[in-house]
């Protein structure tokens, strides 16, 4: 049996692995600009754009084939993009020099700091180091 599943893994047409991965990546995304946005329910989101809960229900389940153009609906309530092509991204991020990063700090941590500082101990506190965009 166990020879039967691996088979039939192996005969995964890699159209539709993409496809999956690409699917999983855009709902993955939906997640997290909901989140960012404070809706919390499947059902407030379907108040906000205008669907039945049911529709949006399919399309955070990962199984949906999504149109361009639900996506793009999507975008609009959302407010922010839920797929950005590298050239619009290489657009967006190339007019900044650098990055401010926070790397939250547990309390005791000794972890190595790369910076101006190697051992450190703080308490619950957050430390910024600049990442410098190639």
């Amino acid at each position: 049996m166990s020879e039967l599943i691996t088979n039939a893994f192996n005969e995964i047409d890699p159209k539709n692995e993409k496809f999956i991965k690409k699917n999983t990546d855009i709902v993955e995304e939906i997640y997290a600009l909901m989140k960012a946005a404070g809706i919390s329910s499947q059902k407030e989101f379907a108040h906000l754009i205008g669907k039945k809960e049911s529709e949006v229900s399919k399309f955070l389940s990962g199984f949906h084939n999504m149109t361009l153009r639900s996506i793009t609906a999507l975008e609009v309530a959302l407010g922010k993009d839920i797929i950005v092509t590298s050239s619009n991204a290489k657009k967006q991020y190339e007019k900044h020099s650098y990055f401010v990063c926070y790397k939250p700090i547990e309390e005791n941590d000794l972890t190595p700091f790369s910076g101006e500082r190697s051992n450190y101990q703080s308490t619950k506190t957050k430390e910024s180091f600049e990442l410098k965009v190639a």
